[in-house]
Parts: C-alpha cells; structure tokens; sequence
C-alpha cells in the first residue's frame, strides 16, 4: 500500500516518473484503478453519465485536474492529497473504493 500511494503521488509531477517507476505504475497501480477505480472515475464512466464526484483517474490531467472536491493529488505531498486520503480511510466523509480499503499488500 505504501508504494501504491508513493507513485499516485506523483501523478500530479511533471517529469517526476523515471523508466523504473512508469513500469511500476503499468504493472502494480493501473490494475488496481482499472479494477477498483475506472468503473466510477474515467471518461468512460463521464460517457456514460456514472461519473461519480465529476474526478477522472484514467489520464494524468485527470487526476491533476480533481473533482468536484478540488485536486486529487498534490504533487509531493501525499499526506495533502484527498485521492490518498481516500486510499487510506483517513477521512470518514470520503473513503475509496467504497467496498473498502485497499488491502496492504497493494
């Protein structure tokens, strides 16, 4: 889980993913939105009007962009970031995937 949060992360920093970490992103973390995240937050669910708190996960502008409750993610510091609060279940108003949290081995 601690990985996972590092690289969402940096979504939000320009340049920040080196080789390394964009494989990392592609092999451990897209799953894990694909599976748990995109069926509610991607252009696809904005398609078909299920897009839920108006946040795209699917492209980096979209997470850079945020929601309906501001951004997602503040680039280099992920202890201000609601996506990673979500994530983490530190916030009772806002905890992500709703069928609960990630379990730590991701």
């Amino acid at each position: 889980m601690i990985r996972f949060v590092f690289a969402v992360s940096l979504l939000g920093v320009p340049g920040a993913l080196g080789q390394d970490r964009i494989d990392f992103f592609e092999k451990k973390i897209r799953p894990v939105l694909v599976e748990r995240c995109y069926q509610c937050h991607s252009a696809e669910a904005a398609r078909a009007g299920t897009l839920m708190g108006k946040l795209q996960l699917d492209t980096r502008e979209g997470v850079q962009r945020g929601g309906s409750r501001g951004p997602a993610v503040v680039p280099g510091q992920p202890d201000q970031s609601m996506l990673i609060a979500a994530l983490k279940y530190t916030d009772r108003n806002l905890q992500m995937p709703p069928g609960g949290k990630l379990p730590a081995s991701v």
